[in-house]
């Protein structure tokens, strides 16, 4: 596996899902005081926890210094909802994206 570059302080969008630098997908459930601080659910496990310090690498992942508050929740049905939706929008921000590269 490459090394990461260039890690750059990070503001996660509410709704949104991440792939984590260190594994797993994250959903952003709230922004939590400082814009590099959110609180994240793990949509596979359900481990909901308060990152602090995130960081976004150039490949897109992102990762936190430290996280609190970690404890597991329920993968309900709204929690799914929620994640259907995350990735469906990044499915058509892709081919927005794509779309937008061909026209240049």
């Amino acid at each position: 596996m490459s090394k990461r570059q260039n890690p750059q302080p990070f503001a996660p969008i509410y709704g949104e899902v991440y792939e984590n630098a260190g594994g797993g997908r994250y959903l952003c459930e709230s922004r939590e005081g400082s814009a590099s601080s959110a609180w994240f659910t793990n949509v596979a496990s359900g481990w909901h926890c308060l990152a602090k310090g995130i960081v976004r690498y150039e490949d897109g992942t992102i990762e936190w210094d430290r996280s609190t508050d970690g404890h597991f929740v329920p993968l309900d049905e709204n929690l799914r909802d929620r994640i259907d939706r995350a990735a469906f929008r990044s499915k058509q921000r892709s081919i927005v994206n794509a779309m937008l590269c061909c026209l240049i």
